[in-house]
């Protein structure tokens, strides 16, 4: 027995195990970036539509409801059947759905029902690498787990972002063919991953196998918050760089991919600034990173500083996205554990979907720079509110 758990440690510790893990993790993050550049080009293919300026970025944040309303669906259906048997069709559909926008170019409607399928997809894919990472590795090989997982996602983000830009500027239907990388994703998932023997007491009461969802409450609440705020990228610069700058849509690929590769960096060394920082501390680290980031993008609007702001961005996104997964993961246990991955996965989408509405009315009133500097103020203070949380927890 000893001998096939070390056989099975020494697997998920490999190139190619964590290689079909975490490049299945990244699809989660692909959904939106991919068609990012194209969202100014909806507005010119669909023009005649009534408030397309709304519609077109539906495109890109519909997907989240879905998955808001089906993680939590999948969280309980993992943690009751396994979690392999719904991961492998979830690829599948994510590839099938995401791809065919490239075929429904007649109508915005029809890319939007697309969209939500994609978005069901994407729940259970998200719920079910959650889990696995939960189930495959423990205490310091999490942590570097998870790093490794924020880099692989922050990493593909960058890569199909620049891909993204050049071929919206070619065609806006192109980048959704991108979608069907998922098939290659899918037959090496198959042939590495497998199904983890989970240690559930058969004598555990009803009782004690009941989800506690408000213990976890304040993780989501806050994954919400931050993720709306994060999200102003993907759905408002497009149009900031394209109207506000000037610039081309290969500009847009690139200025976006800055902020992925670096929240992939941090990502990278998460395990390293959480043995010298409190999960507070690192909350109020990055949500400082990204406001300040929002300031400077809105007060001095020019291309260079939008660079140098989005570096800043991207740091607090990677730091945010492996501390919410590491102190969920950490809190929950073996049995609930796929529940309440399905819920963070629900209250970060939540907070995407969100984005645009909450912004967009802003947006309208007085311009991209003036939601920028409103929304990074309030992320400013809200990092004050964490440094004195973790004033408070210290003493």
């Amino acid at each position: 027995m000893s001998s096939e758990i070390k056989d099975k440690t020494s697997l998920t510790d490999s190139v190619i195990f964590q290689t079909a893990l975490f490049a299945t993790a990244s699809m989660t993050v692909l959904g939106g970036t991919i068609i990012a550049p194209s969202i100014p080009h909806f507005e010119e293919q669909f023009s005649q539509i009534p408030h397309i300026d709304m519609l077109s970025r539906l495109v890109l944040t519909l997907p989240a409801l879905f998955i808001m309303i089906f993680a939590p669906v999948s969280g309980f259906l993992l943690d009751k059947y396994g979690r392999l048997r719904f991961l492998y069709p979830a690829v599948f559909v994510w590839s099938v759905s995401g791809a065919s926008g490239f075929f429904l170019e007649s109508s915005i409607y029809l890319i939007l029902i697309s969209r939500a399928i994609f978005g069901i997809a994407t729940a259970f894919v998200m719920t079910s690498v959650s889990a696995l990472v939960g189930d495959y590795y423990q205490g310091a090989r999490r942590e570097r787990a998870l790093g490794l997982q924020g880099f692989f996602m922050a990493g593909g983000g960058a890569v199909f972002l620049v891909l993204g830009g050049v071929l919206s500027d070619v065609d806006w239907r192109y980048p959704f063919l991108v979608y069907t990388s998922g098939f290659l994703i899918l037959l090496l998932a198959v042939f590495v991953l497998f199904e983890p023997q989970r240690n559930v007491p058969a004598s555990v009461s009803k009782n004690e196998t009941k989800f506690n969802f408000f213990r976890f409450l304040p993780i989501y609440l806050f994954s919400f918050y931050a993720m709306s705020m994060f999200y102003v990228m993907p759905t408002q610069m497009p149009h900031f760089i394209t109207h506000n700058l000037n610039k081309s849509g290969n500009l847009i690929g690139v200025s976006l991919a800055v902020s992925s590769l670096c929240t992939a960096f941090l990502s990278l060394f998460y395990a390293r600034l959480r043995l010298r920082f409190s999960v507070f501390m690192l909350y109020f680290i990055s949500l400082g990173s990204i406001g300040s980031g929002f300031l400077l993008i809105g007060i001095v609007q020019s291309y260079e500083v939008l660079l140098f702001a989005l570096v800043l961005v991207g740091s607090g996104l990677g730091i945010i996205l492996v501390n919410n997964s590491s102190w969920l993961l950490s809190v929950a246990q073996e049995r609930e554990r796929a529940r309440a991955a399905g819920f963070l996965s629900a209250s970060v989408f939540m907070g995407q979907f969100c984005s645009p509405f909450i912004t967009q009315p802003l947006v309208r009133y007085g311009g991209i720079p003036f939601m920028l500097n409103l929304n990074g103020v309030i992320l400013l203070l809200s990092a004050c509110i964490f440094l004195v949380w973790d004033y408070k927890s210290k003493h």
